[in-house]
């Protein structure tokens, strides 16, 4: 049978936690990551002498570890190292939001204290800092982090089964050493890995430094992006971009001692200028998702109802572009990809194991009438995160797999770098851009959070730049030397702040218990730029982005009765105890939303809103648009509930108005007139039924709407109820607040 090639590409990478250089770690997941995932990954290879991995790093995950060893630590793992006898009420909280954070199934369940701890956790009604002892305290934390800790590692450090074992009564000192463990398990990660790939067992590669999106760095022309409202116009930061791929490639030399020969290029994300940008640092190889393969040549791969291709042979070949500086291109198969990530983890191991390496067989029989000598099957993917759904952390499967791979003499497991070097490439016509996701950028630009994340960063990058060309005027030598050194650590701060990890958590359709975190972040790095350069920040960056439009800054002190008359003055006592809503003054500010602040209360008869808008909007001064604002309440005792009746832009829809509501007020605006009142009820059928808005009333003026909504009119049952505000033009949805969950009034 002709031999079948598979080259196994791993990929590791984790953002940065720090909200500065010397900051802690807000997250822990490089610490957890390194010893749960990425040495055992590496030493499952010592079984197989015939077997050979390939590897990706980024480049800010390995600084994160260098850091770790230089004594920097997150905040897990200072509480884990803290007495808990001393422990504050903050600490107790945090232990309680934040160490019950893992797969239950297969992380939790294998140590049946902890279970039990965790159980008390999740069926507390309510957040009760006594529930558990300061030895409780102590024994979740110690176990939490063991369960981060892969077994393997038990021959290395005879200790470590007895902490294991131990489940109960663990003591300060069992936390310092535990946690002495992990950071030894880091210190071998880089020793280890350079050791096998000196011995050619392993390649290595890396990626962009702190993991952009390169094509939307180089510019956002035909990047097919769904929705350009507020992205920044002509956007483009090629320095930005060779920025990253030179300091990924020093990073590297630094560590390993050589280039790389390849790039793992953030999320598979491509376009031909990333191409040819890698090509001119010396990159040689990339790896790609078979989508964009099909995308670039315009053909679709066909599979069968198992999901095995029809015909392999354009998938399993090595592919270079066109041009002076031509790059090698590997295409993964997906399906493949997609197994482990998703799939097989729900499966006994052996199992799993085996029905993948008949999937392979497949591939090969498919290939033996082929002209070429050589095919490849590229199999790469996320190697750290989806080893949680697996049982003991993979060990089983990936031992299997392994196993019936190395003793196939008719399969070989290849480096990257070997086989494009043996084997002459296809040329690809034309190279289409896009990432391993749909083909496209969605999942990072084009939401409109997303998009408003984009016109920060550029508007950070505008001051920068322009905080460049000022220092050009200076004269004197010792404050040129200082704006210089300036700007270098400013440079460094607008870096982080391209990474994609703030780009996807924003907005539709990724969330995550940490999205606040995320957010914090991104902001944090774009201010560090105007205190690194002395200049003021803006008030903008200051406001949560992604709660911005998310929970009231406050809400009502006590109830109100205002007399409609829409005054300007911010310190009007008719509505000094209302609730608030705040609109950021971010950069969109003066060209597309509609509202500037929201004041909310009631009294025993009345809902009251203030709406403050902004006269410099667009929609205000577009005769053609119809912008509307409308109000959802959700009774709980209403009979009937209905959905929403504005269209998303996009199929990326806010959380909030996928629920159904009982109760809707809506009205029209226009830079001078407001239309009357409208009011329904939610009908059977997902109808809505109109209401009379008999003892309801608005004014509008000053660029202030003031609006009284009876509840008599409304028909509310319950006078406990919940709502959310919606801003529409020519039914259109353009922002909602707040965004995922409804104001309690």
């Amino acid at each position: 049978m002709k031999k079948l090639n598979i080259a196994f590409i791993w990929h590791f990478h984790q953002p940065n936690y720090q909200r500065s250089y010397d900051d802690d770690f807000l997250l822990p997941w490089v610490r957890l990551h390194a010893s749960k995932d990425y040495l055992d990954m590496l030493l499952r290879i010592e079984e197989f002498d015939n077997l050979k991995l390939n590897f990706n790093f980024s480049p800010i995950l390995l600084k994160s570890m260098q850091r770790y060893l230089k004594g920097q630590m997150d905040l897990h793992q200072k509480l884990l190292l803290k007495d808990t006898e001393k422990f504050s009420a903050e600490d107790k909280i945090f232990v309680l939001n934040n160490y019950f954070d893992l797969n239950y199934k297969n992380m939790v369940l294998k140590r049946p204290y902890f279970t039990e701890l965790y159980n008390r956790r999740a069926n507390a009604k309510e957040l009760n800092l006594d529930m558990f002892t300061p030895q409780e305290y102590s024994d979740i934390m110690a176990n939490y982090t063991l369960c981060w800790i892969d077994e393997i590692f038990k021959k290395d450090y005879p200790q470590l089964s007895r902490l294991f074992d131990k489940e109960i009564g663990y003591s300060l000192e069992d936390r310092n050493e535990i946690c002495d463990i992990q950071i030894d398990i880091i210190r071998r990660i880089f020793r280890e890995y350079k050791k096998y790939q000196n011995e050619g067992r392993i390649e290595i590669s890396t990626s962009p430094y702190y993991h952009p999106i390169l094509p939307l760095l180089l510019d956002f022309k035909g990047k097919e992006i769904k929705n350009h409202e507020n992205l920044p116009e002509n956007f483009t930061a090629l320095e930005d971009a060779k920025a990253q791929i030179k300091k990924a490639i020093d990073k590297y030399h630094d560590i390993f001692g050589c280039n790389p020969k390849g790039m793992w290029l953030s999320e598979q994300c491509i376009c031909p200028k990333t191409a040819q940008l890698l090509s001119e640092y010396g990159i040689k190889w990339t790896v790609l998702d078979e989508g964009l393969l099909s995308k670039s040549t315009k053909t679709e791969f066909i599979r069968d109802f198992e999901g095995n291709l029809e015909n392999p042979f354009n998938l399993n070949q090595n592919y270079i572009t066109k041009g002076k500086n031509p790059l090698n291109l590997m295409f993964a198969d997906a399906f493949f990809a997609h197994l482990i990530n998703f799939s097989y983890g729900n499966y006994d191991p052996k199992i799993a194991a085996n029905d993948l390496y008949e999937k392979i067989k497949i591939v090969q029989a498919k290939l033996q009438t082929s002209p070429l000598e050589n095919h490849v099957l590229t199999i790469a993917l996320d190697g750290e995160n989806c080893w949680e759904m697996y049982q003991n952390d993979g060990e089983e499967f990936l031992s299997a797999l392994y196993f019936l791979i190395s003793s196939d003499d008719t399969l070989e497991t290849v480096l990257v770098s070997d086989y494009i070097e043996k084997n002459k490439p296809q040329a690809l016509e034309t190279l289409k851009g896009g990432s391993w996701i749909n083909r496209n950028f969605d999942l990072w630009i084009g939401e409109p959070t997303k998009n408003i994340a984009w016109l920060y960063l550029a508007s950070v990058r505008e001051d920068f730049e322009k905080y460049k060309n000022d220092i050009k005027k200076l004269k004197d030598k010792k404050e040129i030397l200082i704006a210089k050194e300036k700007i270098d650590f400013a440079q460094y701060e607008l870096l982080i702040a391209q990474g994609s990890d703030w780009y996807w958590w924003y907005g539709e359709p990724n969330e995550s218990k940490s999205d606040g975190v995320f957010d914090y972040l991104f902001r944090s790095h774009l201010m560090n730029v105007y205190r690194i350069l002395g200049l003021d920040v803006p008030q903008y960056l200051t406001i949560p982005l992604a709660g911005s439009t998310t929970r009231p800054l406050r809400n009502p002190f006590s109830k109100i009765t205002p007399s409609l008359k829409c005054n300007m003055e911010d310190t009007d006592d008719e509505w000094e105890n209302a609730g608030y809503i705040f609109i950021p003054d971010g950069p969109t500010a003066n060209i597309s939303r509609l509202i500037k602040n929201i004041r909310f209360g009631r009294d025993d008869n009345n809902i009251y809103f203030r709406f403050e808008l902004n006269k410099n909007s667009r929609k205000l001064q577009d005769g053609n648009i119809e912008n509307q604002i409308a109000i959802y309440f959700a009774d709980e005792k209403s009979e009937y509930f209905s959905p929403i009746r504005f269209v998303s832009k996009n199929e990326n829809i806010y959380p909030i108005a996928k629920n159904q509501f009982s109760n809707e007020v809506r009205f029209v605006i226009n830079k001078t007139r407001l239309s009357r009142i409208f009011m329904n009820k939610s009908a059977p059928y997902g109808l809505w039924s109109q209401l009379a808005a008999r003892k309801s009333k608005a004014n509008y003026k000053n660029d202030v709407i003031e609006i009284k909504i009876s509840v008599e009119d409304l028909q509310i049952i319950n006078r406990h109820f919940n709502f959310f505000i919606l801003d529409a033009s020519n039914e259109l949805i353009n922002e909602v607040y707040p965004q995922d969950v409804l104001i309690d009034l």
